[in-house]
């Protein structure tokens, strides 16, 4: 569509709409239940309906993709939709969606809870309740191609995806590729080196406690205590078995393959990790840190979805340079001068990628209508003007530009920040500094590709083994991996009872479709 079309049908979509527009100073927005969330979504449509129409047959769109007649997707995010959000899927948002793919976009929201294999949203295709779409990671659809819940998007992909392909990397697809098909499409183009093999701490408190870098296993149990002692935060949430605290406990480098199972990225030996020295490092990190009231009692049970952002730890795993995007925007809602940094432990040892997509968006084999939920992801990544539209809301209501930069007006959440950022076309923020961009635009360099990179595990060989071990180990091992049960009390326990579960027949498949995968490279 034009740009012209664009400016005008946003224009006249605010002006009937200024009253409603105002910043409002919450992040969130009291949770509503999806069935809720979907019937204001079908009433938002309906009452769009006529305005839809006229311009099915007048819109004067460039899009050759474009369908002729209107249709409805249902799309499933996750969190909470912010009023903000709902007003601008009734009204610009929407808008876009009709003149640019012909379109109406219903969208669904659930708890941050149900996100994964075995969710809600399994269930959902399970039982055949319609959706067209829900966001995915390569684990989740790893897991949903084996039962077999997703679409090949080949086709679609090689079809309604012109704008994609010009502004994403494509080896982000290689996540999603089991067989000869691909099973979602990826969003979002940044920095993925070293994904979660960062710590991410708070750098105001850094500098209260006079600490200017975060190196070893020492320094970060240093700063966990001080902001424990001054500040009241537990240390995290997240166990032991983090990458983060495993780069720092071992001069290997190991990554985790599956449950119980790590693979060396020099020798390719798959590890158990249960008898290995990172385990019992880490453990025993954890139980000094629960001795010394570092680690929260409800570690196992804590219900808050994001305790760093809500203010309740000091530590959580980092996100490829991009924790000013991805957690310091909702941390900064509850304490507005706070600011985050990421630092690798170790950093003299390398720095693998092993992805290169942000999230992705699935399509279950209950949609009929995968065309259409690729013209929507499209559109999302189509150019500057679109995805800070989608990101950051309309520019003189939701933001402002300065100096070239995004400053947030209204710091309710659109479409996810950290979803939609695409480093060839998305426009910063001004909490993103210049040598900051100059970092993290160079993020990846130097960066070696993982050896188990694109490698999926096909499970159905071992279906009773996995599902036994995963018990074992949420049993066994994380109550040592939160620090709760100690190293040397329990480690026998554990081993044996993995063995018990299944453990070689496990591994022996894992291994034959590793060397596989490896031979196929």
């Amino acid at each position: 569509m034009k740009k012209k079309l664009i400016s005008t049908l946003l224009a006249a979509a605010m002006a009937a709409s200024l009253a409603a527009c105002g910043s409002d100073g919450g992040a969130t927005a009291s949770s509503a239940s999806s069935d809720t969330t979907a019937q204001e979504s079908s009433q938002t449509a309906e009452a769009s309906t006529e305005a839809g129409t006229e311009a099915e047959t007048t819109a004067d769109s460039e899009n050759p993709l474009r369908p002729d007649t209107l249709d409805t997707i249902t799309v499933v995010l996750f969190g909470e939709e912010s009023p903000r959000m709902q007003e601008l899927m009734e009204e610009e948002f929407q808008q876009v969606f009709i003149d640019e793919i012909n379109t109406q976009v219903e969208l669904m929201y659930l708890p941050w809870t149900e996100n994964g294999a075995g969710g809600k949203v399994d269930l959902m295709i399970a039982s055949g309740q319609e959706f067209d779409a829900c966001i995915v990671d390569p684990a989740w659809a790893a897991n949903s191609y084996s039962k077999g819940y997703l679409q090949d998007l080949t086709d679609v992909i090689d079809t309604y995806l012109p704008d994609w392909h010009e502004n994403m990397d494509e080896t982000a697809f290689d996540a999603y590729r089991f067989g000869d098909g691909v099973y979602a499409i990826p969003i979002g183009n940044k920095p993925t080196a070293g994904t979660f093999n960062t710590v991410c701490v708070r750098k105001d408190i850094m500098d209260a406690i006079g600490m200017t870098e975060i190196t070893s296993l020492e320094d970060l149990t240093e700063y966990v205590e001080k902001a424990y002692e001054e500040y009241g935060l537990y240390a995290t949430y997240e166990l032991a078995n983090s990458e983060y605290i495993i780069r720092g406990a071992s001069d290997r480098n190991i990554s985790e393959l599956t449950t119980g199972l790590w693979v060396d990225q020099d020798t390719h030996e798959l590890i158990n990790f249960a008898e290995s020295a990172e385990f019992e490092t880490a453990v025993k990190l954890y139980n000094e840190w629960y001795e010394k009231g570092l680690i929260p009692k409800d570690i196992l049970t804590n219900t808050v979805t994001l305790p760093f952002q809500a203010n309740m730890c000091s530590i959580m795993r980092g996100t490829s340079g991009t924790t000013k995007i991805e957690n310091e925007p909702g941390l900064k809602t509850i304490v507005p001068e706070a600011e985050t940094i990421e630092f690798y432990l170790r950093p003299d040892k390398p720095v693998y990628k092993s992805t290169y997509e942000n999230t992705a968006f699935q399509v279950p084999v209950t949609s009929k209508k995968a065309d259409r939920v690729a013209l929507f992801v499209n559109l999302l990544q189509k150019n500057t003007e679109l995805a800070d539209l989608f990101a950051y809301g309309v520019e003189g209501t939701d933001y402002e530009l300065v100096d070239g930069k995004v400053s947030k007006i209204s710091t309710d959440e659109l479409f996810y920040e950290w979803m939609i950022y695409n480093v060839n076309i998305s426009t910063p923020t001004t909490a993103y500094t210049d040598e900051f961009m100059e970092v993290y635009k160079t993020w990846d360099e130097g960066s070696i590709t993982s050896v188990d990179f694109g490698f999926s595990i096909d499970y159905t060989n071992i279906k009773t083994e996995k599902a036994q071990i995963d018990s074992v180990w949420d049993e066994l091992a994380k109550p040592m991996l939160a620090g709760l049960k100690d190293y040397d009390s329990n480690i026998e326990e554990l081993k044996t009872a993995l063995q018990n579960a299944g453990w070689d027949t496990y591994v022996a498949e894992i291994q034959r479709q590793f060397d596989e995968f490896l031979a196929n490279k």
